[in-house]
């Protein structure tokens, strides 16, 4: 089995991104890993090379700078903006910063929403180079699993 050393979370600030962000952050701890908090935009109007990884809008750098900002625990926390399609993005960083571990939140879209707005999630699960556990935020409410349907095992004929 694999050490993981570096973690990579994207973040898109919703709340789904800050459950997932607490997940990452405990397993760095636990792991003693490096985590790296990702936040991938989109295209500025303005395109230059350097506004690749330097966003226009300052709200951004500073909303991703906010994220465990005042987390008590010591280890490393690198803090990354590129701009770019999400999923190819968040797939590439994991892959180019050599991480060994994506961890996300996902909003668990189902049909015609699934279809109109994709799943970000569902293409870094696809794409990555690496394992990806994805966070899901359920509702309190929702209904336990019911029991599967199984069939006892039968004991063998020379018994």
């Amino acid at each position: 089995m694999q050490t993981i050393t570096r973690i990579l979370c994207p973040t898109d600030f919703s709340d789904t991104a800050v459950k997932a962000v607490g997940y990452a952050e405990q397993l760095a701890i636990d792991a003693k890993a490096e985590l790296l908090l990702f936040h991938a935009f989109e295209t500025p109007s303005t395109w230059t090379l350097s506004g690749q990884e330097h966003p226009s809008d300052p709200k951004i750098q500073q909303e991703l700078e906010g994220v465990l900002f005042d987390s008590p625990h010591e280890r490393k926390i690198e803090r990354l903006l590129h701009a770019g399609p999400s999923g190819e993005v968040i797939c590439w960083i994991a892959q180019d910063r050599k991480c060994d571990l994506i961890v996300m939140g996902t909003h668990g879209r189902t049909g015609l929403k699934h279809l109109l707005f994709g799943s970000v999630a569902e293409y870094v699960l696809q794409h990555a180079r690496c394992p990806v556990l994805s966070i899901r935020d359920r509702d309190p409410k929702e209904q336990p699993l019911a029991r599967p349907l199984t069939m006892p095992v039968l004991a063998p004929r020379f018994m």
